[in-house]
């Protein structure tokens, strides 16, 4: 074997080197798509399954009528919240209620300076997690008395126990609504929500 055919043989050699090297960087990248379109097409079996769709046509046109979020950090808040207090149905009703009450006039009133104002018949201290009866006037031990709810020094509920024992004065009072002052020791609304749809509160730091 001369010269000529040695550098021919390792000339061959180099260039099925760099051929199996090519193959093997196509093989890497083949198998790199296939893993992304596998991922992909297991997010969209996942979102056909949620919005009950079979095409991806289908389900682009739903996506595009839902309403576009601005601010992702106020929609985890909103959601955390409506989970705080029983769901979007329960939150719901809230409103409604807390609707309801407005435009209704005070169930008891007093002399202030000469003049009428509402009366607060009882004072609640709110936390993140429970609301807790401080102290009251005569007119809501008997308001107490008339729906059944016992009342004692520092009796405590949890928030949504606290709808639960003071609803049925909506029902008792439906003309009028009761006021009451509330501490808020919370940085949440829900407490604040609670009293309020049941009572007029005059909110104090």
């Amino acid at each position: 074997m001369n010269r000529r055919e040695d550098v021919l043989y390792l000339t061959l050699i180099d260039f099925f080197l760099q051929m199996l090297f090519l193959v093997m960087i196509a093989l890497l990248a083949y198998i790199y798509v296939e893993r992304r379109h596998n991922a992909e097409a297991k997010q969209f079996l996942d979102l056909a399954k949620e919005y009950k769709v079979d095409s991806v046509q289908e389900l682009i046109d739903r996506l595009q009528t839902l309403a576009p979020i601005n601010n992702l950090e106020d929609a985890k808040k909103a959601q955390e919240f409506m989970d705080a207090n029983g769901g979007l149905k329960e939150v719901n009703a809230m409103v409604e209620k807390f609707k309801e009450g407005q435009g209704k006039p005070p169930c008891i009133f007093e002399l202030d300076n000469g003049l009428k104002v509402a009366k607060a018949v009882a004072v609640f201290e709110a936390t993140n997690s429970s609301i807790r009866l401080i102290s009251w006037q005569p007119e809501f031990a008997q308001l107490a008395k008339q729906i059944n709810q016992p009342i004692s020094a520092n009796q405590q509920w949890s928030l949504r126990g606290f709808s639960s024992a003071w609803h049925n004065v909506l029902i008792k009072y439906p003309q009028c609504r009761y006021t009451v002052t509330l501490h808020e020791r919370s940085n949440l609304v829900a407490p604040r929500d609670r009293i309020q749809g049941i009572f007029y509160t005059r909110i104090r730091k």
